[in-house]
């Protein structure tokens, strides 16, 4: 989708003392499965968009946000409710991912289709399983295939 086309979308936590804006598609979308995001969200893969930091506003509820510092990034969720919402990781300054499950209504992030993979599949959860067709990588998904990528180091 053109950014040109893109009209801003909005996200919140649930009990809604944390609003965002978000005024670019997304970049890429992620569905993680390493041990990390699991243990983090309490389920069995993690979904995050990106865009560049200027482009997410938080229109609501900073007071509201805490910060969980982990060795790879920076994890931001209603200390209300417990929504995760953002974060901000080292190997990818500028960046501002967002889960797309807290997009209001029947917004999308408006990511280039072909963007959308599954990373960390090598550690994800014996008691699942995946059963799309998009891109599934054991890790990071390589440079050709992914814009963070060309920006990340390592991770764990």
């Amino acid at each position: 989708m053109p950014a040109s086309a893109f009209q801003p979308i909005y996200g919140r936590c649930e009990c809604g003392a944390v609003r965002y804006r978000v005024d670019a598609p997304a970049e890429e979308l992620y569905h993680c499965h390493c041990s990390r995001c699991r243990r983090l969200h309490g389920t069995l893969f993690a979904t995050y968009a990106y865009v560049a930091g200027d482009q997410l506003v938080i229109e609501k509820g900073v007071e509201s946000l805490a910060t969980y510092h982990s060795p790879l990034a920076s994890w931001h969720f209603c200390r209300t409710c417990g929504c995760h919402l953002l974060a901000e990781h080292e190997h990818n300054p500028g960046t501002m991912w967002y889960m797309p499950a807290t997009l209001e209504g029947e917004a999308t992030p408006g990511h280039p289709k072909e963007s959308e993979k599954h990373i960390f599949v090598g550690s994800k959860s014996p008691c699942e399983t995946i059963s799309d067709d998009l891109p599934q990588f054991d890790e990071y998904a390589p440079p050709d295939v992914s814009v963070t990528s060309k920006k990340t180091p390592g991770a764990s």
